[in-house]
């Protein structure tokens, strides 16, 4: 449309210039070289315009003649240039379906033709090397691939794969940060730094992490906060070890304080406080918890809290109990721990009327063992067997247990040894779980395309 306005133009400012000659009569007289030459003005610039317009095809002929060489080698490298992406596209189809021969193959075609390629080509041919096995050869393609900036990514990731497979975790984590501050939005490298500084023990930069994998959707609320707290109490452990006292302290304190209806963080505090001659602060820690999630794990811990001069009784010994199973009536953790401490002081009549109320809260094989104690140590011992075998049969006791492989811990750990997972051990019922054979905690990943 525009170039139809300017040739209308033109032609129009042609008209207009013809009309104005020819309405200005007038001649034009030429000597030269003893010629004299007279001629209408409208022909001389009739002749000169006609002059002009050859001048200017012949112009034109001899820059379409010049550029012919360049249109054809130009075109040669279009088709070579489409060709090698052909070799390209085929080789990383191959690459997917795992065919390392064919991969291969196409990854040497398309070398040959784009010879100079320091992006695709490397990274097809890396791929392929994975393939045949040779990773010391996929290795050294990616490192090329870190040269240029546009493909330093790929190279990077591909290193990063090298290095989760050979069990590297210590340069996997180093080229995940890298990889973290080029693209610091992707979800799949915030978790990656995220699990491999929790498997290297970098809490520190783990706790970092967190933030920004809550941000990104990596990691909910919830597990947030819980790893928080593992992370808080794995700090605190290494910090006693050292006889880093006060940042122990610290440390257990502000784990308690994110949740203190969780156990491990009360018992770590509370049993801090007691070592130190500050039983009342203990006290207080462990019956808050208490009223939040009784649980076994306080039950010793409570007893050591004891006053001197009401140990040596079984009466003051049982009114010390009641006073923590008081804030949770409801529980069966409390008539249960109530009744065994009746047992131990052999008042047969107080520990029936605690069972008798777990009773009504829950069946469990704890109950019906101390039913059975109860039995045989008041002289019947035909309803103790009935009781034991009851408890034989009935469903397995809470007890920590990794919910990752299923194996049992007497206590909770930060980390699940021997395999390494972390926050995984949680108070559950241990058939929940099927139990795994040990494997290499690496953390897993969506990286490039491998054949399986």
């Amino acid at each position: 449309m525009i170039r139809t306005f300017v040739s209308a133009i033109q032609i129009g400012l042609l008209v207009v210039a013809a009309i104005w000659i020819a309405q200005r009569p007038g001649t034009i007289e030429i000597h030269w070289l003893g010629y004299d030459v007279t001629a209408h003005v409208g022909l001389v610039f009739l002749g000169l315009i006609f002059v002009v317009a050859v001048i200017l095809f012949l112009h034109r002929i001899l820059l379409a003649a010049g550029a012919l060489p360049g249109r054809f080698r130009k075109r040669k490298e279009n088709k070579q240039y489409e060709k090698g992406y052909k070799e390209l596209t085929q080789g990383l189809s191959a690459v997917a379906a795992g065919d390392a021969a064919e991969a291969s193959a196409h990854a040497k075609k398309n070398r040959a033709l784009w010879p100079e390629d320091q992006g695709l080509s490397l990274l097809l041919e890396a791929q392929a090397a994975r393939l045949r096995g040779e990773e010391e050869v996929a290795r050294l393609s990616f490192d090329k691939l870190l040269a240029n900036k546009d493909t330093a990514f790929l190279g990077l990731r591909g290193l990063l794969v090298h290095a989760m497979e050979t069990g590297d975790t210590n340069r996997a984590l180093d080229l995940a940060q890298k990889a973290w501050k080029m693209h610091p939005e992707q979800p799949w490298i915030i978790r990656m730094v995220y699990d491999l500084g929790l498997q290297q023990h970098q809490w520190q930069l783990a706790e970092n992490t967190l933030k920004n994998a809550v941000r990104y959707q990596v990691v909910t609320p919830q597990k947030a906060q819980s790893d928080r707290i593992a992370m808080l109490l794995a700090r605190a452990d290494e910090a006693f070890v050292k006889g880093e006292d006060s940042s122990a302290l610290k440390l257990f304190k502000e784990a308690y304080r994110l949740d203190q209806s969780f156990v491990p963080s009360a018992q770590r505090l509370a049993e801090f406080y007691r070592a130190r001659g500050k039983n009342r602060a203990a006290q207080t820690v462990i019956e808050k918890t208490w009223a939040l999630n009784p649980h076994p794990d306080l039950i010793k811990l409570w007893d050591t809290l004891i006053p001197r001069t009401k140990k040596d009784s079984s009466t003051e010994r049982l009114r010390w109990f009641e006073k923590l199973a008081s804030s949770r009536p409801d529980s069966e953790e409390s008539h249960l721990t109530m009744a065994q401490v009746a047992l131990d002081a052999q008042l047969w009549g107080q520990a029936r009327e605690y069972l008798q109320k777990a009773e009504d809260i829950a069946l469990s094989a704890r109950l019906y063992k101390l039913y059975a104690t109860l039995e045989d140590q008041s002289g019947h011992s035909a309803d103790a067997y009935e009781w034991q075998e009851k408890a034989a049969t009935a469903p397995p006791e809470k007890k920590w247990v990794c919910k990752q492989t299923g194996m049992t811990y007497e206590k909770w750990s930060p980390v699940a040894h021997p395999h390494g997972t972390f926050n995984s051990i949680i108070w559950d019922y241990p058939n929940s779980y099927a139990i795994l054979p040990l494997q290499n905690n690496l953390p897993q990943n969506e990286l490039l395309i491998t054949a399986k």
